[in-house]
């Protein structure tokens, strides 16, 4: 089987109304075989990297001799082909690429990202707002939550905390997690607001606090986790192997946590999930949204902490 072409694209599909907030542009990206069988990544990607690196290192190539393909440098930074690649792998054996990896897992424990639309820091949303839909969410059968911590006062994400606690009552039915994303909202906590955050995370329980500091401070994420009993999580945004062995052996984080996509795929990922587990660390995936999330849902349930 060879590697005859690829493709990508965006799909946009026109919104109901204002109050639409559904995902409606998607990306696709094909790779097509010159036995019929054409493989899918549900992002795009940009058609001059395609030109200039993709098409050159995989026209020709066997789709199935990912590993090889990965090392010759043609992917990097295009986890969507990759994610191709392996569908025409599962395509080819005629099972799930999950069954491709070692697990027949049919199910396995999830939590639902809320951003809310509005304002990126959330601010746009009272506490009451905001834990009153965490609460609707639950209600509707989610049980584990992980939202944004950007506002202005970082205690009020505790506050939300809290808040949800109060209306749900108990501490055994819903897990709750926050994600400070590093420096993404333009202002990075101090070590003492982020330490104010965990212990007051810690206090009602929440599951984890997510990239409290810059992404390079790991002299601070590792004194943290040190001094609270609540886990700190982190990875996201590795591209190398190297960038997890560092938050790993450095003892940054309590779980690591690649995206599949910023990863470089589910191959990737997967070597993530073997290095954290050869040191006791778990590995939960970032999480991920729309047809995206497919790749996912094939290697998580391959990591036995995911």
């Amino acid at each position: 089987m060879k590697i005859t072409e690829i493709k990508s694209f965006v799909i946009e599909l026109a919104p109901t109304g204002e109050d639409d907030h559904r995902y409606t542009t998607l990306g696709i990206t094909q790779v097509f075989t010159d036995e019929g069988i054409t493989g899918y990544g549900f992002r795009r990607t940009p058609e001059d990297i395609l030109t200039s690196q993709v098409r050159p290192g995989l026209i020709g190539k066997d789709p199935r001799n990912i590993i090889e393909i990965l090392k010759s440098g043609a992917l990097k930074g295009c986890a969507t082909v990759e994610n191709a690649l392996w569908d025409i792998s599962g395509k080819v054996a005629n099972v799930p690429v999950r069954h491709l990896l070692g697990s027949t897992a049919e199910r396995f424990p999830y939590y639902l990202t809320c951003v809310w639309p509005g304002n990126p820091d959330q601010s746009h949303l009272s506490i009451d707002e905001q834990a009153a839909q965490i609460v609707r969410y639950y209600e509707l059968g989610h049980t584990k939550f992980k939202f944004r911590g950007w506002r202005p006062d970082p205690m009020d994400d505790v506050r939300v905390v809290e808040k949800v606690r109060a209306l749900v009552g108990g501490r055994d039915k819903i897990e709750l997690m926050i994600d400070r994303t590093a420096h993404l909202p333009g202002w990075i906590w101090t070590y003492e607001q982020a330490k104010s955050v965990a212990l007051g995370l810690q206090e009602l329980d929440a599951t984890w606090l997510e990239e409290p500091f810059a992404r390079d401070d790991l002299d601070s994420y590792r004194r943290l986790a040190d001094e609270v009993s609540i886990p700190i999580t982190g990875g996201e945004f590795g591209t190398e192997i190297s960038i997890f062995r560092d938050y790993i052996t450095r003892g940054a984080v309590d779980i690591i946590q690649p995206d599949t996509f910023i990863s470089g795929g589910i191959w990737p990922t997967r070597q993530v999930g073997s290095l954290a587990e050869a040191f006791g660390v778990p590995c939960i995936l970032h999480g991920t949204n729309g047809p995206d999330l497919a790749a996912s849902l094939q290697v998580a349930p391959t990591i036995p902490s995911c």
